[in-house]
């Protein structure tokens, strides 16, 4: 089952060059950003303080793979017929998508993160997925880590990881704000709420159980924090609301 991104929130802005008029293909630059305000992350829904000690100094995550999902009944009338690796009948529909294979390694709090930027086919799209997945890249930092956070809680640096795989999806339900692609260069941002998730667990419960100086939360970490990681990855997931 997929999810809505309620924390995800997509922004898509024309820049000021255009591509020849007969061009069946735009030029779009992805961003991610994270909306990160410690003083509101410090409280939850009912305005209780929560992780008052608690400093971010990263957030990243490992994406395997975007999808913009076409228009239902979005006419295919470019010069490739219905030839294109992204359309099989000529029009598109809810089984047609152009994807983009990662992975894509991203700092959230890095407020320049480029993802990529491609040649999209021009056209209407009306979801846009992301399917967050472990980084199988054994030389990375991030090898069999979906998810990582570092930070320091009350002083003491502290790193948070995970391995969850999730569909997360954007889904433009009022037809007037699906996203259109039409002859022009673009800047698409995808900003993402940390607050949100920040505001449903204590981080500052976390412990050095083996004492070296680093907190540890993770699935199978040495400091005994293992629950709480759970609770962590289950934030982000609790913080999407689930469509059918």
């Amino acid at each position: 089952m997929k999810k809505t991104l309620a924390f995800f929130a997509v922004l898509a802005v024309m820049a000021s060059c255009s591509n020849d008029s007969g061009s069946a293909d735009s030029s779009m630059k992805i961003l991610a950003r994270g909306i990160y305000n410690p003083n509101a992350a410090n409280r939850n829904a009912n305005g209780v303080a929560l992780n008052s000690d608690v400093v971010l100094s990263s957030f990243k995550i490992n994406l395997k793979e975007i999808e913009f999902e076409f228009a239902e009944g979005y006419d295919d009338d470019n010069e490739n017929g219905d030839d294109d690796s992204y359309d099989d009948d000529g029009f598109y529909n809810g089984d047609d998508e152009f994807e983009l294979n990662g992975p894509f390694e991203l700092d959230l709090l890095n407020q320049n993160a480029v993802v990529t930027t491609v040649t999209i086919p021009n056209g209407t799209y009306e979801e846009v997925e992301f399917k967050l997945h472990r980084n199988t890249n054994s030389s990375s930092p991030m090898f069999n880590k979906s998810i990582e956070i570092t930070g320091t809680i009350n002083g003491t640096p502290f790193v948070f990881w995970h391995n969850i795989d999730e569909d997360f999806e954007i889904d433009y339900e009022d037809a007037n704000q699906n996203l259109v692609v039409s002859n022009n260069s673009y800047d698409i941002v995808f900003n993402f709420d940390l607050n949100q998730v920040l505001s449903m667990v204590d981080l500052s419960s976390a412990v050095d159980g083996d004492g070296d100086g680093l907190i540890e939360i993770g699935p199978n970490d040495t400091d005994g924090n293992q629950a709480l990681a759970n609770q962590i990855a289950n934030s982000i997931e609790d913080s999407c609301d689930l469509d059918d």
